[in-house]
């Protein structure tokens, strides 16, 4: 079972209807949008795992998590992955703010993965193949979308792989300005 954690933003509701009718316009483009309930900010890949490995990082997630209070984001702009001339995943930039980066740096160290730039996204359309961007793109790199209130990191399992991967939530894990910590299975 492959394994990311992820702040949990399925509740964020941005206006994408211009998008939406400019990637229906396009011609070629085979897309599907991830479903809203699976939407969320990669924090970092445990790759493979087994049950048994998996119930063992479920306290070490928790040293963490019990020092991190829940924050804002601000989100703007729509980009692509890897480029613009050669995208595959549109995603909504997010701030990389400091209490996101002590967020994903804690878990990184406290879970023994290797570190990498972070840099934090929202993937909102997947594209069959890779494509050029740029035109389609360029009226959104300046969109604000606004804030959203980071009150959990979830933990989830890829379900299927290839051009349009799915996600399956296998337990979220509060922040809270209380210091009350609850488990979402």
């Amino acid at each position: 079972m492959r394994l990311l954690l992820a702040l949990d933003v399925h509740s964020f509701d941005p206006d994408l209807k211009k998008l939406k009718i400019n990637l229906g316009k396009a011609k070629n483009l085979e897309h599907r949008w991830i479903p809203k309930e699976h939407w969320h900010i990669p924090l970092c890949q445990l790759g493979e795992m087994s049950q048994e490995k998996l119930q063992q990082i479920y306290p070490m997630i928790m040293s963490v998590v019990r020092k991190i209070s829940s924050f804002d984001l601000k989100l703007r702009g729509v980009w692509a992955y890897p480029t613009q001339e050669r995208g595959r995943l549109l995603w909504i930039g997010v701030q990389n703010s400091k209490e996101l980066r002590e967020l994903q740096a804690g878990l990184v160290k406290e879970l023994n993965l290797e570190s990498e730039d972070y840099r934090p996204y929202l993937p909102i359309v997947r594209l069959r193949n890779f494509r050029e961007l740029s035109d389609l793109l360029s009226p959104f790199k300046n969109s604000e979308f606004g804030k959203i209130r980071i009150q959990r990191i979830s933990l989830y399992a890829m379900t299927s792989g290839g051009a349009f991967p799915s996600y399956r939530k296998i337990i979220s894990f509060d922040l809270s300005e209380l210091g009350s910590r609850d488990l979402h299975f």
